[in-house]
This record gives structure tokens, C-alpha cells and sequence, in this order.
């Protein structure tokens, strides 16, 4: 049985942009990514967003909707 949902594409890689959010040291010295997302646009409207995680730093990641009120009303 598979736990994990079935991925979706991002865009061209040539599209994406990485945000590398946390970097750390091992115990060897090497520099290691911790978080972080990758954005690409949609070609159906928006932004295609991936969050790229390593879960010996990473404990989880929430995604909450951002409520803005109007400007003007």
C-alpha cells in the first residue's frame, strides 16, 4: 500500500525558483539542505509551490491559507 499522494508536475525546470531556507553542517562538515520550496508558475493561473524538507531537521510542514481583507471595503 502506498502512503504517499501520487505527485504532481512541477513546470519546466527552467521556470522554477529555489528558496533555500535552512542549510546546515553533518558531523563530517558537509553543508546539507534542510528546507526549502520551489515555485513555478502555473500554467493554468497561479504558482506551483514544492517544499523540499529533510526530516532529520524538518519535525513538519503546515500550509495555512492566507485570509487578507479588502483594501476598500
Amino acid at each position: 500500500m502506498n502512503m504517499y499522494p501520487k505527485r504532481s508536475r512541477m513546470s519546466e525546470p527552467s521556470n522554477i525558483q529555489k528558496l533555500e531556507l535552512i542549510n546546515y553542517k553533518n558531523e563530517a562538515g558537509t553543508e546539507l539542505l534542510g528546507l526549502s520550496i520551489e515555485l513555478a508558475d502555473d500554467p493554468n493561473g497561479g504558482i506551483q509551490v514544492r517544499v523540499i524538507m529533510d526530516p532529520q531537521v524538518i519535525s513538519g510542514v503546515t500550509v495555512t491559507p492566507l485570509q487578507q481583507k479588502s483594501c476598500c471595503g
